[in-house]
């Protein structure tokens, strides 16, 4: 398709103790099964998280406090650390690693926060298996007498499922507004031989962490197989196109600024060539991302 020589608008609308938190992690994992008899795949990062944790030190030694209480010891904040993933599909201990792959302080409203990223990358994984990552923003609590401030968990996600061959793709933190600020989560996938590179945002929204859009990157089919003999139904036209995504600086709604995203490539008919300005839609909770920026194919 192509859109040249005019811009399309899309404006479419917190305490358990430390020590109990350590017992729970010994246990494994105790989330009863949606489906009873299902094998089920999960890391025994599920474990309940606290929301306030009594920590001391510097910053960096109260982060690194609320790692180890968070997945053990061997967590550390500056280097990746080893660790064992429960399978319940193979009944056995399969190795990760994990590593904090994004760490950001910012002021929002006031109060300075902490987002953290722990990525966890599962060895040996096979070319479909996701990584997994699990996303925090912390802050300091009110301070009682000479006792230090606690450090409170004012919103989790855990065990995203991004990326592919065991690795959750990589991490960032990007303003997405005036005091919005997210997780911009990179990540790619190939699906029947589409190579799709996608972005997703991940930010504070309600006091819960939402993916507030999901947008793609890049797209070619150039692992694809022929079509050959495969008959009616099968189309190889190539097809190879960019997508390049920028955030506004202004004419925010409900404080996220509306994002610019430009096509170029080749597209199965011809020249890709548009401009899309993607606005957050309030009522909704995310931005309004049109499918063609969501596809894995030509465009329509």
């Amino acid at each position: 398709m192509v859109r040249a020589g005019r811009a399309v608008h899309r404006l479419r609308p917190f305490a358990l103790a430390a020590a109990l938190l350590g017992l729970l992690a010994g246990c494994g994992d105790a989330t009863p099964s949606s489906n009873a008899g299902k094998p089920r795949r999960v890391l025994d990062s599920t474990v309940q998280v606290e929301d306030t944790l009594e920590v001391s030190g510097t910053a960096d030694q109260r982060l690194l406090g609320f790692l180890q209480a968070r997945y053990g010891d061997n967590a550390r904040l500056d280097a990746p650390w080893h660790d064992q993933w429960d399978d319940t599909e193979v009944e056995a201990l399969r190795p990760v690693t994990r590593s904090v792959c994004a760490r950001d302080t910012r002021d929002t409203d006031g109060h300075v926060q902490t987002l953290l990223a722990v990525c966890q990358t599962l060895d040996a994984a096979a070319s479909v298996e996701p990584g997994r990552l699990d996303l925090y923003v912390l802050r300091d609590g009110p301070s009682v007498g000479t006792t230090e401030a606690p450090l409170l968990v004012i919103a989790q996600r855990l065990q995203g499922q991004y990326g592919r061959r065991g690795a959750p793709g990589t991490v960032q933190v990007e303003p997405l507004g005036p005091h919005r600020h997210a997780f911009r989560i990179t990540h790619g996938q190939i699906q029947r031989g589409v190579t799709l590179a996608s972005r997703t945002y991940v930010a504070v929204h309600a006091n819960r962490l939402r993916e507030v859009a999901v947008l793609r990157e890049h797209i070619d089919n150039s692992a694809a197989r022929p079509c050959g003999d495969a008959g009616k139904g099968c189309d190889d036209t190539p097809f190879n196109v960019d997508f390049s995504i920028a955030v506004g600086t202004a004419d925010a709604v409900d404080g996220y600024w509306p994002l610019t995203v430009r096509s170029r490539g080749q597209d199965c008919a011809g020249p890709a060539h548009s401009y899309d300005l993607v606005a957050f839609e309030a009522g909704a909770r995310r931005y309004a991302v049109p499918a063609e920026l969501q596809r894995a194919g030509c465009a329509e």
